[in-house]
C-alpha cells in the first residue's frame, strides 16, 4: 500500500507531463501523439479525481496499481513523442 497524498501528487505530476506533451505535440504537429496524450491525460484526471475522493472519504493508503499506472502511461506518451520526433528527422 502507498500513501494517498503521495499518490495524488504523483498522479498530478503525471497529468501535467501528459498535458505538456500534448502541447509540444500540437506545436510539432504530431497528430497521433496529440490523440494519445489527450486520452492518457483524461485517464489520469480520472485517477486523480478518484484519489482525491478517497482522501475525502478518509482512506489513508491506496493500491500500488493506481499509483504505478499513471507513471507508466505518462512514460509511454513521452516515449511516443520522442519516437515521433526522431522519426521525422
Amino acid at each position: 500500500m502507498i500513501n494517498l497524498k503521495l499518490t495524488i501528487a504523483l498522479v498530478l505530476l503525471c497529468a501535467l507531463v501528459c498535458g505538456a506533451t500534448f502541447l509540444f505535440a500540437l506545436y510539432r504537429q504530431f497528430a497521433l501523439v496529440e490523440v494519445a496524450s489527450s486520452l492518457v491525460t483524461m485517464i489520469e484526471v480520472y485517477l486523480l479525481s478518484s484519489s482525491i475522493g478517497e482522501l475525502i472519504e478518509g482512506k489513508r493508503e491506496i493500491q500500488v496499481f493506481r499509483a504505478v499506472a499513471p507513471v507508466v502511461l505518462a512514460a509511454s506518451v513521452v516515449a511516443c513523442f520522442l519516437f515521433a520526433g526522431f522519426r521525422n528527422h
